[in-house]
């Protein structure tokens, strides 16, 4: 059965997250610092189900894949941009391309960086895993949608900031999840 404190523990993740973002001063200015925030929300709540002993090498580990994952995405959807034929939809000439990319990339960093958290914390349930970040990203899609005040999908590039605040909130609750098994204990009663 689930303790309360696997429950407090997956909570405490994605609020350290909303704290934070809240402390600091400019969320523009925040963004070199998203993927060791999220390091941080990971490590800090997880620590309990760490591979390697000695924590601190665990949390620069961690810190290293986040920044890697995040900037490896990063060229990569720019160098996407440039041979990426524009896509439209319907009548309004809506450009699909820069969604297209955010969308795509946004899931591909969160199942890379849940695969390189892998070999730091010890997962039972790897595909239950998985399907929990898949289930969290289409969270944070539903979560861009339904807080977009412009046009239908449109939350590409001109709301990138808000979709990675998101991206960390939910992948970091996902992450939490899959870590401590916690939705595998509730579904299947195991231990």
């Amino acid at each position: 059965m689930v303790e309360k404190k696997q429950f407090i523990r997956v909570l405490l993740s994605p609020l350290f997250i909303i704290l934070t973002v809240i402390i600091l001063p400019s969320t523009g200015k925040s963004l070199l610092f998203l993927p060791l925030i999220f390091a941080l929300s990971v490590f800090l709540f997880n620590g309990d189900k760490i591979k390697i002993k000695p924590k601190v090498l665990n949390l620069l580990i961690a810190s290293a894949q986040s920044y890697a994952v995040f900037l490896g995405l990063a060229i990569v959807l720019y160098l996407l941009d440039d041979y990426m034929p524009e896509i439209y939809i319907a009548e309004n000439q809506f450009d699909f391309k820069g969604i297209a990319l955010v969308t795509f990339g946004g899931y591909l960093a969160a199942l890379l960086l849940f695969y390189f958290y892998t070999f730091l914390f010890k997962v039972q349930y790897k595909r239950m895993a998985y399907l929990i970040i898949s289930v969290a990203y289409a969270v944070v899609m539903l979560v861009m949608q339904i807080f977009s005040n412009n046009e239908f999908l449109q939350f590409g590039v001109e709301k990138f900031t808000s979709f990675l605040i998101s991206w960390l909130i939910f992948m970091s609750l996902a992450y939490s999840l899959a870590i401590n098994n916690v939705l595998v204990k509730i579904i299947f009663n195991k231990d």
